[in-house]
């Protein structure tokens, strides 16, 4: 009994505070790897990328003259340029949420060693 007391009390929870730095920089930081992966691919299928990489010589409403052609093309550059940029803020964005993840626990170990210092 008491050696399950003791098991259960004690020596889980140092187990776990001493395996959570190895398993946030490791097993974690891979899922949130591929968790940044998927949220690019969701960005770039959400403003229909490769779709206007693949219809960009294509006229716009079967407009077939010249003209048509003309204002289609640019029109759809217009249109990537402007999703380009979305598209890059969009990235940096969770860039930027996956570094902080990657720092929070030094800026939590920093604040509690500011907190115990005064």
């Amino acid at each position: 009994m008491t050696t399950l007391i003791l098991k259960s009390f004690i020596i889980e929870p140092i187990t776990a505070i001493l395996y959570f730095p190895i398993w946030w920089y490791s097993a974690a930081l891979v899922k949130r790897i591929k968790g940044l992966g998927r949220r690019v691919k969701i960005i770039a299928n959400f403003l229909g990328l490769k779709i206007l990489f693949v219809n960009l010589f294509k006229p716009m409403f079967g407009e077939y003259s010249r003209s048509g052609r003309i204002i289609s093309f640019f029109m759809r550059c217009i249109l990537l340029v402007w999703r380009m940029i979305l598209f890059v803020f969009g990235t940096l964005f969770f860039v930027c949420l996956f570094f902080v993840w990657i720092f929070l626990p030094l800026i939590a170990l920093w604040q509690i060693y500011s907190l115990i210092k005064f």
